[in-house]
C-alpha cells in the first residue's frame, strides 16, 4: 500500500485481515432461514472441504473460488468476508471495497469485514471512508497494532497528523521496534514538513531486520529534503537502478526549489 516515489513520497505498511465473529441484523423468516444456511432455499449445500482447501491455492484461484461462493451464498458472512479480502490481496481493491461494503449493509457489526473495507478505502486513497470502520475495529480491539497503525495512515491523508502519531504510538507500544510502524510515523512528519523530525525515526526503521523498502526510500526523501542530495542519492540507489534514483533526487530537488509543489504534494494537508 505504497504510492510510487515520483508521484508522491508517501509509503504505508502492508496491512493484513483479522479474524472476528458478527451479528446479522434485519430480516424476516425468509432471510433468517436463508442466512442460517448461508443460501437461498434450494442451493446446494456449502462445501466447507472445499473452502478449506482453497486456502492453500494461488490468489487468482481463490478470488475466483470465492466469487463463486459469494454469488451462491449472498447472505453467507464467510463467503463475503473471504471474497472480499481476496480481492483486496489480489490487488482489485475498488471491488474489494465494493463487496465489503455490500457485506456491511448485511452485517453491520462485522469487525472484519469494517477492517477490509477500511483497508481497501485506505489503498484508494479514500481517508475519509476508512476513517470510521478502522477506528470501530481499533476500539473494540485494544490489542491490534495493525489496525492502529492503518488508522493513523487515514488520519495522515486527512491531515490530522498529531492524532495520527498518537495512533502509531499505540501500535508502537503493541509491538515496539516495527520498522513498517515507524515507517510510517516517519511518513507523517514528512508529510507535515518536517523532514528533520522524520529522519532519525526512519533510521531507526531501516536499522532493523527485515525493514521495508520504503523505510529507505522514505529515509532518502527526509534526507533530500533538508538539502543533501548526494547522501540521499545513495540511500535510493540501495532499492533502486541508478538512473531512476537520479531521477527521484531530481523531482525532490524542484519540489524544494517551488514552494506551490511541495504545498500540492501534501504538506499541511
Amino acid at each position: 500500500m505504497s504510492r510510487q516515489l515520483a508521484a508522491l513520497p508517501f509509503a504505508l505498511l502492508a496491512v493484513s485481515s483479522l479474524g472476528a465473529c458478527a451479528t446479522l441484523s434485519g430480516g424476516g423468516e425468509q432471510a433468517t432461514a436463508e442466512a442460517a444456511t448461508g443460501a437461498p432455499q434450494g442451493a446446494r449445500p456449502i462445501d466447507r472441504r472445499a473452502r478449506e482447501q482453497v486456502a492453500r491455492e494461488d490468489t487468482l484461484t481463490q478470488m475466483a473460488f470465492w466469487a463463486g461462493e459469494y454469488q451462491t451464498f449472498p447472505n453467507d458472512l464467510e463467503a463475503a468476508q473471504r471474497f472480499a479480502e481476496a480481492l483486496r490481496k489480489g490487488g482489485r481493491t475498488d471491488r474489494a471495497a465494493q463487496i465489503a461494503g455490500e457485506a456491511l449493509s448485511r452485517f453491520p457489526d462485522d469487525r472484519q469485514l469494517m477492517t477490509t473495507y477500511g483497508y481497501a478505502q485506505l489503498t484508494l486513497e479514500r481517508p475519509q471512508q476508512a476513517l470510521r470502520p478502522l477506528a470501530v475495529v481499533a476500539a473494540a480491539e485494544p490489542e491490534n497494532w495493525r489496525v492502529r497503525s492503518a488508522l493513523g495512515a487515514a488520519l495522515d491523508q486527512l491531515g490530522r497528523f498529531q492524532e495520527a502519531r498518537q495512533a502509531y504510538q499505540e501500535a508502537l507500544a503493541l509491538q515496539p521496534n516495527n520498522a513498517g510502524i515507524l515507517t510510517n510515523l516517519g511518513v507523517s512528519h514528512i508529510m507535515a514538513g518536517e523532514p528533520d523530525d522524520a529522519e532519525p525515526i526512519l533510521r531507526q526503521a531501516v536499522a532493523l531486520p527485515g525493514a521495508p523498502a520504503e523505510a529507505r526510500q522514505n529515509l532518502a526523501i527526509a534526507v533530500a529534503l533538508q538539502g543533501r542530495f548526494d547522501e540521499a542519492e545513495q540511500i535510493e540507489r540501495v532499492d533502486l537502478p541508478p538512473a531512476q534514483a537520479a531521477q527521484n533526487i531530481q523531482y525532490l530537488r524542484g519540489l524544494l526549489s517551488d514552494p506551490r509543489r511541495w504545498n500540492d504534494m501534501g504538506r499541511g494537508r
